[in-house]
């Protein structure tokens, strides 16, 4: 790389990360109603079916319902080496399936996977145990449609620590667990206690700990912060299947990765983690053009090339 091609690579990086903070901060920030912030997520993220159709022809939608619980299915692959249960992010406050719906694309051809994502419920109108109770529900669901194919849980932000107390709900019960996870920035601490709270604060240029203790008692409501159906970062990791994790530097969820990370590796889990140098919160799926999350897919497609069989 030439020194004009690194200067230019490092300017395409800071006004790609000003341009993010400055959108969020101004969309979602801590003082944002959360009626307003779900409806600006949705009118901002939602691409439609039938868009993406007359983009990508071959792209396969399904609906399906388990219970009450309504999930989307997509594949922007012909043949699928694994099937996803992705768990969307959102702060346990926004987020749908269809706000998703492009990232789930992502994921799908990235990945060569089906990929189904649940509309579970969200916070405060149903605080915990709701979200996990539903993304059980899910996993049921996928599990009986999919049985003879790798399973895969992935989810991002929220739904990463989701993820994660998905799995180890399902350990505690001798269910069938995941084959894998891919976890993109998970929020495992809803007591928000990792020094990256303050190592990063200005550094992140959208989350502070002011935002995310607003947003986690909307979802602990009269629970613990520290039960691990909510903060998995007070699990025991033992029998959890294969991790990969990313996560950006100048997070202050950072912490939230790299003591998972910690915890995983002690009691015998195959972790893996990429730390995105000078990068934010869900890079891979925020700021995909830039050559860090590149970087981020490329060692998520390795991940998944050594753990699906």
């Amino acid at each position: 790389m030439t020194p004009t091609t690194r200067v230019s690579a490092a300017w395409k990086r800071w006004l790609s990360v000003m341009a993010y903070g400055l959108v969020t901060r101004m969309m979602y920030g801590p003082n944002t109603a959360v009626a307003t912030a779900r409806k600006r997520f949705e009118w901002l993220a939602t691409v439609s079916r039938e868009k993406m159709k007359a983009k990508f022809p071959r792209m396969v939608f399904g609906d399906h319902q388990a219970g009450i619980l309504k999930i989307e299915s997509l594949c922007a692959v012909p043949s699928p080496r694994c099937v996803v249960l992705y768990l969307h992010g959102g702060g346990y406050i926004i987020g749908s399936a269809a706000s998703y719906r492009d990232r789930a694309r992502v994921l799908s051809y990235r990945c060569r996977a089906e990929v189904f994502v649940p509309d579970y419920r969200l916070a405060p109108d149903h605080p915990f145990p709701a979200a996990l109770e539903d993304a059980q529900e899910a996993w049921a669901f996928v599990a009986a449609q999919r049985p003879d194919v790798p399973l895969i849980v992935a989810g991002d932000s929220a739904g990463g620590g989701l993820s994660l107390s998905l799995i180890a709900s399902l350990r505690d019960a001798g269910k069938k667990l995941p084959d894998a996870a891919i976890l993109i920035s998970p929020w495992t601490d809803l007591a928000n206690t990792g020094e990256s709270m303050a190592a990063n604060h200005g550094k992140d240029v959208w989350m502070n700990r002011r935002s995310l203790e607003i947003w986690s008692r909307y979802y602990i409501g009269n629970a613990d912060a520290r039960h691990p159906g909510i903060s998995p970062l007070y699990a025991d990791f033992t029998g959890f299947p294969p991790l990969f994790m990313t996560v950006g530097d100048e997070e202050v969820m950072l912490d939230d990765t790299l003591r998972v990370e910690a915890k995983a590796k002690s009691a015998g889990v195959d972790v893996e983690v990429c730390v995105g140098r000078r990068m934010q919160h869900d890079f891979p799926i925020t700021l995909p053009w830039l050559a860090e999350s590149r970087e981020a897919w490329e060692r998520i497609v390795a991940f998944l090339d050594r753990t699906v069989r």
